[in-house]
């Protein structure tokens, strides 16, 4: 980046009264969901069926969604025209459409089988895991076959830009490269490059055979190799809370975090492998805090209207527990769930439905979003 290009940033919408310039700014609501393997696939689930209880899942008009968050977004956007809805905004079939599929998968252990099959030559990982969404759920849905609204956005990092990919119906793009209009790429593979968890399930190489990379404002790397083809991997290398399509667009922010907070070790390794691995999860977990700082600023400056629920934030720490709410103890158990895609116990999977729900419940009740304040989504 030149001197010109910093300066850039300075003078762009200096008179815009928005922290982040967002010039495309409407009010609606976005759902980001983060990663965290079937642990946030679960978690997400949970807090879709506390959103559904208070009629809220139709008024959602963006969904933003990275790794484990991708899978729970892919199932709802496969079934979002079978849904049905009540009087009251409620979807009668949720259960039977979404949680029930996304429960057993859950019991589906993927990602050992996909890591042997990826030290076979001509054999990669991210390809069996993209075969195993699409047997379990995706049933061979491409991008072209999710609705035009709400709108379903699935968010992969890019190997070779250092940027994020973002997939949609409307178009696939990486503002570095430029953009493909309505991408015609299977829903599996998608959602595997969003969940592509480095260094075991990653890369996912993607071709853009077939498809036309249009040039973008500001795209400098339109040229090949990045056009032909795409090197992915897991959307939370880039942003783990899949914020930055929706406080771009949408005035009202909800936020469901299942990822894992970097734990406190009293003697780390002095190992290399060893310190390189914590040495990256904790410039990921800063990564992820300024983007919470910036998201709370926003919010605390009447910008964004937030509300945010974290599966290592207790029911308690709300304010707000409900006499059936989930217990700390219980709160602590569902965060405790590796980041894997590895079979869960059926008690494992309503732990994490439930902490979702309550966590969820207990955040907007915290933030007193009331759903007579919610606004609507557009028809």
């Amino acid at each position: 980046m030149t001197h010109q290009d910093v300066q850039n940033l300075f003078e762009a919408h200096p008179n815009a009264d928005d922290f982040l310039t967002a010039r495309r700014l409407e009010d609606t609501i976005g759902l980001c969901l983060s990663g965290g393997g079937y642990r946030a696939m679960l978690y997400h689930a949970g807090a879709l069926k506390r959103l559904n209880d208070i009629g809220a899942l139709p008024r959602i008009a963006e969904f933003a969604s990275v790794s484990g968050g991708s899978i729970t977004a892919g199932m709802l956007a496969c079934a979002w025209p079978r849904l049905q809805f009540d009087k009251a905004g409620a979807c009668t079939n949720l259960e039977t459409e979404v949680i029930t599929p996304l429960s057993s998968f859950a019991k589906i252990t993927v990602d050992v089988p996909a890591i042997l099959i990826g030290f076979l030559p001509g054999l990669a990982a991210a390809d069996r895991i993209a075969a195993a969404y699409d047997s379990h759920l995706f049933h061979g849905a491409g991008l072209q076959d999710l609705p035009d609204s709400p709108r379903f956005t699935f968010m992969a990092t890019n190997l070779q830009t250092g940027s994020g990919w973002r997939f949609a119906k409307a178009y696939a793009a990486d503002f570095r490269v430029g953009q493909i209009v309505r991408p015609r790429f299977g829903l599996a593979h998608v959602v595997a490059a969003s969940s592509a968890f480095p260094p075991f399930l990653s890369p996912l190489r993607f071709s853009f055979a077939g498809h036309a990379v249009e040039a973008t404002e500001g795209a400098d790397l339109h040229r090949p190799p990045f056009t032909r083809g795409a090197v992915l991997t897991d959307g939370g290398v880039y942003d783990n809370l899949g914020l930055e399509r929706v406080w771009k667009r949408c005035r009202t922010v909800l936020v469901s975090n299942a990822g894992r907070t970097v734990p406190e070790i009293g003697r780390p390794t002095g190992r290399w492998f060893g310190q390189a691995y914590r040495t990256v999860n904790i410039v990921l977990q800063q990564a992820e805090n300024s983007r919470r700082r910036i998201l709370f600023g926003m919010g605390n400056l009447g910008q964004r209207e937030v509300a945010y629920w974290s599966i290592d934030t207790p029911n308690s720490h709300y304010g707000t527990v409900a006499a059936n709410a989930l217990s700390d103890e219980g709160s602590r158990r569902a965060a405790a769930t590796p980041t894997r895609l590895a079979r869960l116990a059926d008690d494992e999977i309503a732990l994490l439905l439930r902490a979702g729900y309550e966590n969820c419940r207990a955040s907007l009740h915290a933030r007193v979003f009331l759903l007579g304040k919610l606004p609507q989504r557009p028809k």
